[in-house]
Order: structure tokens, then C-alpha cells, then sequence
């Protein structure tokens, strides 16, 4: 039988041993608490981060990566609970604590960020543990378009895709102006229209007819075709070559340039002919027409000229290293006048070709009047790269992404960077 002593014993240590138990249960319940307490933390510090990392993302091209990492810490804070505010210049200002805190770095305009935040729960002493540490990541980049059609290379000049006149730019996929001016793109004229799948513009556009509304500030576009060497000039074939009936010629070199007459037409054969000095030219009436056919341009004053009401008609090579290429023309402009060249599609003109028409330091100008000119491009990757692009009057330009030979894979076509996403 207990003594009394002994009974007294036995309900301190009950009573001890009830204390410490509720200790310890006081300290799960204050880690279950300041577990739950860290996953909302958690959730809340990562949305927020991506709301800061997509932000500074989606800012134009050329924003200075200084601005990009204050948009992007504006934006965090007030998603958390700070009081980020927008100036009219883009930038931003806030106010928070050190807790929270984000850190943001940008590379090529893609913008990564984490953060750390601390959460405090005193019930969890009782076990050591009273604060946790959470912290998260994001990284944002561009999003990608479809694959282009056409490209305006021109880095600066205003004007650089100019729709005007009441003249049609009708495009079936995505069109990317590189120009950084604010008119980069452009449009005038009460009829003039643009239509396309995107427009991409690096800069700004101006005016109406647009559809859809352009995306401004996309990255620009590198020449898809730069490393692409333009076919040397040869032993000529023929020098200031001007056909005045119709004719049939060979593959070479063509010195001088190649002029086709009024009332003539020229068929030229398969394979790559060089217009070397001198104009691609047809004259008011005059027509050409190839199949399988690559037309290089290299030299002083070696462009495309088209006289009034008249046509050429190709189609560019299936195989071999110039696939799909239809004209091309060289890079160096130095010894042509006024170091320019402008390829020019008069009135009533008529181009169509299959393949990739490439002249990436020519301005290609169409200009309607009293006929319509015509231009229909068709190509199962790019149609059209150029330095600028001018449609004027009663001009229509259609180009369209097809592969309307069944000339299989070929070099896919680039898309333009815009806005942002998450990519992790």
C-alpha cells in the first residue's frame, strides 16, 4: 500500500510530466502553424516575383536594363503588399522593408529574380524552432511569333515597312520591322491597308490600316540569310545583254546587266544567273519567265527594275545549296551611286515568284498609278528580306507561306521576340 508521501510523488511527477507534454504540444502546434504559415508565404513571395520578373520581361527592346529591374521591383512589391508606383517615364519608385527582398539581374532582355522573406511563429520555441526561411526564383523570357514572312532590315530610318497612297501589304504570317524609330512602321492615306497574321515592330507605328494592331518594341530580327554566300560573278556569258525578241537564255554570268524590250519575251533555263554591273530590267511590255532559277545581283548598280505593264514570272531552285532562293543580291553597296540601290516595280508591273526574295541593303519600292502593280510572293519559309519595304498607290503586295511546289524542309523561318513569359 502507498504511502502519502509516495502519493505526492506520483502526482508531481503527473503533473510534470502534463506540463511537458503540453510544451511539446504547444511547440508542434506552433510548427504545424509556422509550416502553414511558410507555404503561404511561399505561394504569395512567388506570385509576386513573377508578376516583378514578367514586367521587367515584357518592357520594350531597347529599355535600359536599369529601368527593367525597377519595373520589375515595383511591380514585386506592390503584388506583395508595398507600394510600388508608376512614373509616366516607365521607371518606378516604392517603398518596403528589407523583408521581403527581391533581387533582379537581366540578360539580353530577359529578366531573373529571387527573393527571400522570413516567417516567425513564437509557439515553436518550445522546440527551437520559431522562424523558417522561404525563398524563390523566376526567370521570364520573350515570347516567339509563327515563323515570319517578312522582314524590314533597316536598324534606325523611319518609314522602313511604308504603306501609303492607298496602296495593300497583304501577308498570310507574321511581319517584323527592325527599325528603332518611332515611325518605323508606317501608314498614310485613307485607303491604304496592312494586313497580316503579326506585325513586329522594334520601334513605334504610325497611322491606321493596320490589322492586326502591331506589337511594338519587339527584339529585332537577324538576316536569316546572312551566312548564305551570294553566287560569284564568272567569265561573262554575255555583256549589256538587251533582248528585243523573244528568246530563250542560258545560265552565266551576265555583264552589264540583262534588259528585256518592249513586246519580247526571255524564258530563261534552270540554274543561277549573275546580273553582274548592271540592272535585272524588263521594259514597259517586256516579260521573263524561269523555272528553277536563281537570280544573283552583285556589283555597282545591280538592281531590279520593272517598266510599266510588265512581268516576270519565276520560280526559284528545289535542291542544292541555293534551295528556295529566288534572287539575291550582294552586301556591299560602295561602289553603286550614293552607295543606295532601290529596287523598283513600276505601274502595271507584275512580279510573282516561289521562293525567298533576298536583298538585304536594297529598298524594294512598288508603285502603282494608272495600272495596279503587283507583287505575289510565295515561299514555304521567308518571301521577303529587305532593308525597307515601300508600297505606294495603286500598288498591292501579296505574300503568302507555302509550299506550293512540294519542295519539302527547308531552313525554318524566324519568329519575333515580344512580351514575356515564364520560364520557370
Amino acid at each position: 500500500m502507498k504511502s502519502l508521501s509516495d502519493l505526492r510523488d506520483t502526482r508531481g511527477n503527473v503533473a510534470v510530466m502534463t506540463a511537458v507534454a503540453a510544451t511539446v504540444l504547444a511547440g508542434i502546434s506552433g510548427m504545424a502553424l509556422l509550416y502553414q504559415q511558410g507555404i503561404h508565404k511561399k505561394t504569395a513571395l512567388q506570385a509576386a516575383l513573377d508578376s516583378g520578373v514578367l514586367a521587367g520581361t515584357a518592357m520594350g527592346f531597347s529599355t535600359a536594363d536599369e529601368t527593367r529591374v525597377k519595373v520589375a521591383e515595383a511591380s514585386f512589391y506592390a503584388n506583395i503588399g508595398g507600394s510600388g508606383v508608376f512614373a509616366t517615364d516607365g521607371t518606378a519608385e516604392f517603398v518596403a522593408g528589407t523583408d521581403p527582398k527581391p533581387s533582379f539581374t537581366v540578360k539580353n532582355a530577359r529578366v531573373s529574380g529571387i527573393a527571400t522573406a522570413t516567417v516567425e511563429n513564437s509557439l515553436g520555441a518550445a522546440l527551437g524552432i520559431s522562424e523558417m526561411e522561404v525563398k524563390v526564383g523566376a526567370t521570364a523570357t520573350k515570347m516567339q511569333s509563327d515563323p515570319i514572312c517578312a522582314l524590314a532590315l533597316n536598324p534606325k530610318n523611319d518609314n522602313s515597312l511604308y504603306v501609303y497612297g492607298g496602296a495593300k501589304f497583304d501577308a498570310d504570317c507574321p511581319v517584323q520591322a527592325n527599325s528603332t524609330d518611332d515611325a518605323g512602321g508606317s501608314i498614310t492615306g485613307a485607303k491604304s491597308t496592312a494586313t497580316a497574321s503579326a506585325f513586329g515592330f522594334t520601334g513605334g507605328a504610325t497611322g491606321n490600316g493596320w490589322s492586326p494592331k502591331p506589337v511594338t518594341g519587339t527584339e529585332p530580327v537577324s538576316d536569316p540569310y546572312a551566312s548564305l554566300p551570294v553566287p560569284p560573278a564568272g567569265t561573262c556569258t554575255m555583256t549589256n545583254a538587251v533582248i528585243k525578241v523573244s528568246s530563250t537564255l542560258d545560265p552565266g554570268t551576265y555583264c552589264g546587266g540583262l534588259t528585256v524590250k518592249t513586246g519580247a519575251t526571255v524564258t530563261l533555263k534552270p540554274g543561277i544567273y549573275v546580273i553582274k554591273d548592271g540592272q535585272f530590267r524588263t521594259d514597259s511590255g517586256g516579260n521573263i519567265v524561269g523555272d528553277e532559277v536563281l537570280i544573283a545581283l552583285v556589283g555597282k548598280d545591280s538592281y531590279i527594275y520593272m517598266g510599266s505593264d510588265s512581268s516576270v514570272k519565276v520560280t526559284s531552285p528545289k535542291d542544292g545549296v541555293y534551295k528556295n532562293m529566288q534572287f539575291m543580291s550582294d552586301r556591299d553597296l560602295s561602289q553603286s551611286k550614293f552607295e543606295e540601290e532601290w529596287t523598283y516595280i513600276h505601274s502595271g508591273a507584275t512580279l510573282e515568284y516561289d521562293g525567298v526574295l533576298y536583298l538585304p541593303e536594297q529598298q524594294f519600292w512598288v508603285s502603282g498609278a494608272a495600272h495596279q502593280a503587283i507583287i505575289k510572293g510565295y515561299s514555304p519559309s521567308v518571301a521577303l528580306v529587305v532593308d525597307t519595304i515601300w508600297v505606294q498607290g495603286n500598288a498591292v503586295v501579296e505574300l503568302r507561306q507555302e509550299d506550293r511546289r512540294g519542295i519539302g524542309p527547308v531552313d525554318a523561318a524566324p519568329g519575333f521576340a515580344y512580351g514575356a513569359r515564364l520560364i520557370n
